[in-house]
Order: structure tokens, then C-alpha cells, then sequence
């Protein structure tokens, strides 16, 4: 097997992208990357044909010699049993219960092992190894999107428990308000907000980006809120996991300018040191975390 490469996968709820990764740098060869869309309310067989093409085309291009696939996959999951736990969030259920693992290993001509690990984690390790966080202590990753990501890592590892660390190592479901986190930092909040104090829907976040740079004031106050949000919510954790960094990352990134003043005020209000950067890797820091995990694994296999 080829040990200088893997292949890194990032599955998102309406496609899949996948790439070679340098072993040693974590970089992504660009002209191996495919992408293929997925219907998320497909049945299983359908979803699976496409994943699999996917993995199958780059490695082909291979020539199979790769020394692993790691797959960067939305939650609810067994990421070590490679089971898919999802269920009631509207994507994937049609393979709840099954072993995905199983189901690519016998459709992709690959001899090695597949590993699994939660999106917005891979996210982290992406960034923490090539990216904005790389060189990094202590890292808090966030994903800003559909739902809510957050990560936290030591030394380049997840931290799943410990001091300043949330119950489970996530930030979504923290208590905020009359609900939790999510409810409040994504782009269903804005979105819906924008839509009650306007009477006007809106089709995706981007659009309201855009409104926000013509000046729009509505939208301009909506991302000013969700920034000021999303330091009240974490400035406590930041505080007490002693984070030298944060990585914002998500399709709501794309529109910091009008966020990341207020993020930065409230944090600064707090006393919180914590520098902020924002991603500008885009899907490569997930294929290069699912990449990290495989790094990670295989190098303790060969250290026994």
C-alpha cells in the first residue's frame, strides 16, 4: 500500500466529496477531488451507489494503492462500529441500523481499512494540522451552518470531557435562553428571524449575506445578534478550557464581516483572549481531518 496518501471524504446532506490527502502535510490534492450530489431522503441503495462512486472514482485513480479511507460523517453515528445512528433529522434515516462500513467495503476495490469521525470534528483536526489553528495548543472549532459545530482540541485530540470542556465535547445543545444553543447561532435562527421581522422568506443564508451588503438593516442586526450570541454562549468555555484559539468555519462564515465585530466585543467584554480566525479552506479542512484520523490510527499500528 501506498503510505503517502489517503483518501479524506467529507459527507455533507446533499453530496460528497472526496480526495487524496498527503499523510505528511494533510494537504489535498485538488485534482483528485470528486463531488457527487446525494438525495439525503433516497433510499439506502441509492445513497450508497453514490458514496461508493465517489471513493470508487479517486481510488481508482489510484490505482487503489491508498493506505485508508477516513470519512468525515454527520451525527448521530457509531463512528467506531461504522453504524449509522441517524434518525428523525430528516437525511440518511433510510440507513439507520445499518453497518456502513460493511456496505462501502464491499463496493469500493480497497484492501485497507475505512474510518469514520463526526463532521465538525473533522473539521478541527483539518484545521488544527493545515489550517488556522495549525502550530496550536489549544483550539475551540466552530461550524456555523444548518446546525450548530463545535470541537475541542488539545494537542490534536478531540476532547470529549475535562476542564472547560461542554458534556460531550459539543456546544449545540447548551442551554441559552428558553432553549439551547442551536436554536439561536444557525441559519434556521436567522432565517426565521428575518422572515418575522420582515414578512419576507428568504431561500438560503447566502441571500441574506447579500442583503447585509447592500446595507440591508435587518439583516445587518440579524448577524450582529448571532455573533453577540455566539460569544455569550461560549465565553464561559473558552474561559475555563484556556483556548488560545478559535476557527469558525460553516457556510455561515462567508459572512463574518457582519458577525464577527459583535463576537469579538462580547468576548472582549468577558476578558477572553482567545484570537478568532476564520476558515479559509473551505471543505478541504474536513477531508484533511477525516485524513488525520487515518494518520492517527496507522500510526499507532505501526508503533507496536
Amino acid at each position: 500500500m501506498n503510505n503517502e496518501y489517503v483518501i479524506g471524504a467529507d459527507i455533507g446532506g446533499s453530496h460528497i466529496t472526496a480526495a487524496l490527502v498527503n499523510l505528511h502535510s494533510g494537504a489535498v490534492v485538488d485534482d483528485s477531488k470528486v463531488k457527487v450530489p446525494v438525495n439525503a431522503g433516497a433510499d439506502a441503495d441509492d445513497i450508497l451507489s453514490r458514496w461508493t462512486s465517489a471513493l470508487d472514482e479517486v481510488c481508482t485513480a489510484a490505482n487503489g494503492q491508498v493506505a485508508a479511507i477516513g470519512i468525515a460523517m454527520p451525527g448521530p453515528f457509531d463512528y467506531e462500529g461504522g453504524i449509522s445512528q441517524i434518525k428523525g433529522v430528516a437525511k440518511y434515516e433510510s440507513l439507520y441500523g445499518m453497518n456502513i462500513r460493511t456496505a462501502l467495503q464491499t463496493s469500493v476495490p480497497f484492501a485497507g481499512d475505512i474510518y469514520f469521525e463526526n463532521d465538525a470534528s473533522c473539521f478541527a483536526l483539518g484545521e488544527a494540522w493545515s489550517g488556522e489553528g495549525a502550530g496550536c495548543s489549544k483550539m475551540v472549532a466552530v461550524t456555523l451552518g444548518t446546525g450548530l459545530g463545535g470541537t475541542f482540541l488539545h494537542n490534536n485530540r478531540i476532547q470529549h470531557e475535562g476542564e472547560g470542556v461542554p458534556p460531550e465535547g459539543y456546544i449545540y445543545h447548551l442551554p441559552y435562553k428558553d432553549g439551547i444553543a442551536e436554536d439561536y447561532i444557525s441559519s434556521r435562527w436567522l432565517l426565521n428571524e428575518y422572515h418575522q421581522r420582515t414578512g419576507n422568506r428568504l431561500a438560503e443564508v447566502k441571500c441574506l449575506g447579500e442583503l447585509a451588503e447592500k446595507g440591508d438593516d435587518t439583516a445587518l442586526q440579524l448577524f450582529a445578534e448571532l455573533g453577540h450570541t455566539l460569544g455569550e454562549v461560549l465565553h464561559p468555555w473558552l474561559a475555563k478550557f484556556q483556548a488560545e484559539r478559535m476557527v469558525i468555519g460553516g457556510n455561515i462564515r462567508k459572512a463574518h464581516p457582519y458577525f464577527l465585530p459583535a463576537l469579538d466585543k462580547c468576548l472582549s467584554a468577558h476578558g477572553i483572549s482567545t484570537s478568532v480566525h476564520i476558515s479559509n479552506r473551505g471543505e478541504n479542512s474536513a477531508l484533511s481531518g477525516a485524513a488525520w484520523i487515518c494518520k492517527s490510527i496507522l500510526d499507532n499500528i505501526n508503533a507496536r
